[in-house]
């Protein structure tokens, strides 16, 4: 309800109170409320998001991490989701997520009646940035589909490969 004019305003004043430092946590969930992220400077979105890409690929997509998962998840749904991420990053994003939701094959140790070992907590976060994102995700996920590390996961297992294929129902792909 608020008028484009106020929202451009809103933003210079944002962007000259951050001046050229990186972006924190609270600066974008804050701006990202507000309407404004996309208004602020894109090098200062890329540095941000490229360190909270960082720090998935440091937590990992292997399930038995999936006590962190959720909360880097649900982090990235109060950034703004996958439109939020700039075009240079949003692509290894969505293959974290895609390697963390199909998980690998179950069927061994304490979980033989498992068919695919995957990280409880990030599934259903995951489903939903997919779907709240069916034109960002599905692009990507029809190109990661031929990726050697999406590939690898997949041939592991049918049930690991379903759950890939699940992913491209979501976005109708």
């Amino acid at each position: 309800m608020t008028r484009p004019s106020v929202i451009v305003e809103l933003a210079k004043h944002f962007q000259e109170k951050i001046r050229r430092n990186v972006l924190t946590d609270l600066q974008v969930r804050v701006a990202n409320a507000a309407g404004i992220l996309p208004f602020l400077r894109k090098a200062q979105r890329r540095a941000f998001f490229e360190s909270y890409l960082d720090q998935l690929n440091r937590t990992g997509y292997h399930w038995a991490q999936n006590t962190s998962h959720g909360a880097l998840l649900r982090n990235l749904q109060e950034y703004g989701g996958l439109k939020a991420i700039p075009e240079e990053t949003d692509r290894e994003v969505v293959k974290w997520m895609v390697l963390c939701y199909v998980g690998e094959p179950g069927g061994r140790g304490m979980g033989v009646n498992r068919k695919v070992f995957y990280s409880n907590s990030a599934a259903p976060l995951i489903e939903a940035i997919i779907e709240i994102n069916p034109d960002i995700s599905g692009r990507h996920l029809k190109a990661l589909s031929a990726d050697p590390d999406v590939k690898r996961a997949c041939d592991q297992s049918t049930h690991v490969a379903r759950r890939f294929q699940d992913l491209l129902d979501l976005t109708n792909e």
